[in-house]
C-alpha cells in the first residue's frame, strides 16, 4: 500500500512540474500570422505578450523558432488577410510594429505595400508606398525602360506593368519602341520580364478576367499601308501566355482603332448585389440590389454619365466616378464625382468633387484615388472608416495608380 501511494504521489508531483513549466512550443498556425515582435527569451515574449492590450490575448501565441521566440497574433488565409488585420490594429494604436509572417519566413506584406507609377530621373517607374510608413520609395526602374500602364490583381497578390523603350507621337500617329511585359508576385518578391512584344503604334492593358491580363498592342501592316492589325496576348497568375489573338483593321473604312471605354462593373465580384441606373429627365438615379433578399435601395442620384464603376474585393463598397455631360468655366473645378456607397447599409456615405478622377486602387477599408493638385496628379488616400483623408502621395512631375497620363 505505501508503494501505490508512492507511485501516486509521484505522478501527481511530475504532473504538477509538468503543469508549471513554460510552454515553449504552443500550435504552429498553418496559414499568415501578424508577427509582433521578436525575443532572445521566452520570459521576455511573455512579459510583451501580459503589457498589450487583453483585446488581443485570445489571439496571441508564443513560437519558438531556431534561437529566439515570436510573438505572433492570429491565423490568416493570406497576405492580404493578414497585412490589412495588421494595419487595422496599428492604425488603432494597439500595436506599434509588425511583420507578416508565414512557414516561420517574414513574408511580402500585400495590403500596407502598393505599387504606383512616379518617375525617377525623368522616366516612369515602378514606385513602393508603404501604408504603415507612410513612405514612398523606388521599386524598379531601368535605364531606357518607361512604364506605360502598371495593373494590381484584385486580390493584390500580384501586379502586371508594361514598358517601352520610347513613345510619342510621330505626325498624326502615336508609336511605341520595344514593348515589354514584366510580372511582379508578393509571394517570392520577383520582379520577371515575361514577354518581348516589339515596336507598335498603341499599347493598353486591362483585366479581362480577375485570373487573367490582357495586353493589346496595335501594329502597322508591313505590306500594305492602309492596314493595321492587333494583337491581343493574354496572361495568367503563373504569367503563361494563351493564343495570341488577331484583329485587323483598315484605315480607310474603320479608321484608327481607339482603345476601348471602360465598362463599369455593375454586378459584384461574388454576385450577390448589383447596380440599375433609371433616369428620369436629366436626373439619373442609383438603385443597389441585393439579389439574395430580392431587395433593392435607392443609394444616390446624378446628372452626366456613369464613367466607372468598381467594388472592394468583399462587396462592402462600391465607388462610382460620374462626368458631368456640361463644361463652364464656373464649374471647371468640379467637372466630375467619386461617389463611396456602403452595400452592407444599403447609403451613399461620401461624395468628393474634383476636376479630375480616373483610376481607383479598393485596398480593405481604404481606397487610393487619381486626382490633380496644383496641375500635377497625385494619388489621395481615404480612410472608408474614420472618413478622413490619411495620406496624399505626391512625387515631382506626379504620380499615378495605372498610368501617367501627364
Amino acid at each position: 500500500m505505501p508503494i501505490k501511494y508512492w507511485n501516486i504521489s509521484l505522478v501527481f508531483s511530475l504532473f504538477i512540474l509538468i503543469g508549471c513549466a513554460p510552454v515553449k512550443n504552443e500550435d504552429k498556425p498553418d496559414g499568415y500570422s501578424i508577427c509582433l515582435g521578436e525575443f532572445i527569451k521566452y520570459e521576455d515574449a511573455d512579459l510583451f505578450k501580459s503589457k498589450l492590450d487583453f483585446e488581443l490575448w485570445d489571439k496571441l501565441k508564443i513560437e519558438s523558432v531556431e534561437d529566439k521566440y515570436l510573438l505572433i497574433y492570429g491565423n490568416y488565409e493570406s497576405s492580404f488577410e493578414a497585412g490589412k488585420k495588421g494595419f487595422e490594429l496599428f492604425r488603432r494604436s494597439l500595436i506599434n510594429n509588425y511583420k507578416i509572417l508565414y512557414k516561420e519566413k517574414y513574408v511580402y506584406d500585400n495590403y500596407a505595400n502598393i505599387l504606383f507609377i512616379g518617375r525617377y530621373q525623368g522616366r516612369p517607374s515602378v514606385y513602393i508606398y508603404n501604408m504603415a510608413s507612410r513612405e514612398s520609395k523606388l521599386f524598379w526602374s531601368r535605364w531606357g525602360r518607361k512604364v506605360i500602364t502598371l495593373n494590381h490583381s484584385k486580390d493584390r497578390s500580384l501586379s502586371f506593368f508594361v514598358t517601352a523603350l520610347g513613345y510619342g507621337k510621330k505626325g498624326s500617329f502615336p508609336y511605341v519602341r520595344d514593348t515589354r511585359i514584366y510580372r511582379f508576385t508578393g509571394a517570392d518578391e520577383l520582379v520577371e520580364e515575361l514577354d518581348e512584344l516589339g515596336d507598335g503604334l498603341q499599347v493598353y492593358t486591362y483585366w479581362d478576367a480577375k485570373d487573367t491580363f490582357k495586353v493589346n498592342i496595335t501594329k502597322p501592316d508591313s505590306i500594305k499601308s492602309d492596314l493595321l492589325f492587333q494583337e491581343i496576348h493574354s496572361y495568367n497568375y503563373q504569367g503563361k501566355t494563351g493564343q495570341v489573338k488577331n484583329r485587323t483593321f483598315s484605315l480607310t473604312e474603320d479608321g484608327f482603332p481607339k482603345p476601348p471605354d471602360i465598362q463599369p462593373q455593375l454586378i459584384s465580384n461574388n454576385n450577390t448585389r448589383l447596380i440599375r441606373l433609371a433616369q428620369l429627365d436629366s436626373e439619373i438615379y442609383i438603385y443597389l440590389k441585393n439579389l439574395k433578399e430580392g431587395s433593392e435601395s435607392m443609394v444616390g442620384n446624378f446628372t452626366g454619365r456613369l464613367y466607372n464603376a468598381i467594388w472592394s474585393y468583399d462587396d462592402k463598397y462600391l465607388f462610382i466616378i460620374i462626368k458631368n455631360n456640361t463644361y463652364s468655366r464656373v464649374t471647371a473645378a468640379n467637372q466630375q464625382e467619386l461617389m463611396i456607397i456602403d452595400t452592407e447599409n444599403k447609403k451613399l456615405i461620401k461624395t468628393f468633387h474634383s476636376n479630375y478622377y480616373q483610376n481607383i486602387l479598393a485596398n480593405g477599408n481604404y481606397i487610393f484615388y487619381e486626382t490633380i493638385i496644383d496641375g500635377e496628379s497625385v494619388i489621395s488616400v481615404y480612410d472608408l472608416i474614420n472618413d478622413d483623408i490619411y495620406d496624399v502621395i505626391k512625387m515631382p512631375g506626379g504620380c499615378a495608380i495605372n498610368n501617367l497620363v501627364k
